[in-house]
């Protein structure tokens, strides 16, 4: 038996990787009793998962917390090679002091990609160590409490950044979006005590922003190619740009030259209207090919600013409206007919899909 050949053993190195790499990290741990060669090749792994795959279904909480905080303890001291991703995502898992001495441990090892989500229980606050993982590529947050310090330079390898109920202040969300040059798609979601939000990153590239926000504001940005916009609360009688001649619409658009793709939901048309309401916006949308907006077809000022929107969207390819009247069900609109003299002024000839 003992000559017997391991063709476990015999298989590529690159392809063990592959397999270590899809498997959840406690069956990847597991595969260290199948041969001496195979003891330690979990202990190299670059992606470290740790979600609901890692323990029981069931269990009492105490349980499986302690559990799950001594499988990442225990990976953490045996690993062995670089680490890429960390991330811990379960649904029973609370907020502890552990994961202070994780991402501290992750600071040292030039990590890429962190995705934390607190799923259960208080705010996680985020500690300083955080800020210095320098070689971050991608990072998750959920349900955070975070400070930026006052001698935090920047994510310089930024691109990904997202962020999902979180405790932030105002400044802090500026001054961590402009310290990330390479920031590359950024989503905002929930962000407890922000009403007006503030965004400028030269190099952005995708925004996604959803909230009970009250108000936004888009610096200058030329490769922004795909904005989602969504308001979740109704911002009736809020009060418009200060200048009786301006509108939100104008604010919005005067530094998007690039947009390829606009979705506006729940009450973000309903923000764009307020104001005057434009003939033009401040810069043609030479780019725009995909819009949806949802939309309250009883409101005029709502109708004559998706016009402006369309006509001024020569490259428009589809177009999708979702009814957002209070007296109906939200739903998908198929057809034009129901304002199709509005719309007569129009350019739909390039419209291929509404």
């Amino acid at each position: 038996m003992t000559n017997e050949l391991d063709e476990i053993s015999q298989l590529p190195g690159n392809i063990t990787d592959q397999i270590l790499s899809r498997l959840p990290i406690k069956d990847a741990v597991r595969t260290s009793i199948l041969s001496r060669k195979w003891r330690y090749k979990w202990s190299s792994i670059p992606q470290l998962v740790f979600d609901s795959q890692c323990t029981k279904a069931k269990g009492a909480q105490p349980s499986l917390q302690e559990n799950l905080a001594k499988i990442i303890d225990k990976v953490l001291l045996l690993h062995t090679g670089p680490i890429r991703k960390f991330k811990l995502s379960h649904f029973e898992f609370s907020a502890t002091s552990d994961i202070d001495h994780w991402i501290l441990h992750l600071s040292r090892v030039s990590v890429k990609e962190i995705v934390l989500d607190i799923w259960k229980g208080q705010y996680y606050k985020i500690p300083t160590s955080l800020f210095n993982c320098q070689d971050l590529i991608y990072l998750e947050l959920y349900k955070c409490l975070v400070k930026i310090p006052l001698t935090f330079e920047g994510f310089k390898n930024l691109e990904i950044l997202d962020l999902h109920t979180l405790e932030l202040s105002p400044d802090g969300l500026e001054a961590l979006i402009s310290r990330c040059p390479l920031i590359k798609r950024l989503k905002l979601r929930n962000l407890v005590g922000i009403k007006q939000l503030n965004v400028e990153a030269h190099t952005l590239e995708w925004l996604h922003v959803e909230g009970a926000f009250e108000d936004v504001a888009l610096g200058v940005m030329n490769r922004l190619k795909s904005v989602m916009i969504d308001f979740s609360n109704d911002i009736a009688n809020k009060p418009g740009p200060s200048d009786a001649n301006s509108s939100n619409f104008h604010k919005f658009f005067q530094s998007l030259p690039e947009i390829q793709s606009l979705k506006l939901q729940n009450y973000s048309m309903k923000y764009l209207a307020i104001g005057n309401v434009p003939q033009t916006p401040p810069n043609e949308l030479f780019h725009l090919k995909y819009l949806f907006t949802c939309i309250d077809f009883n409101s005029v000022e709502e109708i004559l600013t998706v016009m402006c929107l369309i006509r001024s969207s020569r490259q428009l390819k589809h177009i999708e409206f979702q009814n957002r009247a209070k007296d109906q069900q939200a739903t998908k609109i198929g057809t034009m007919a129901d304002f199709q003299e509005d719309y007569r002024a129009c350019c739909l000839e390039q419209v291929q899909v509404v």
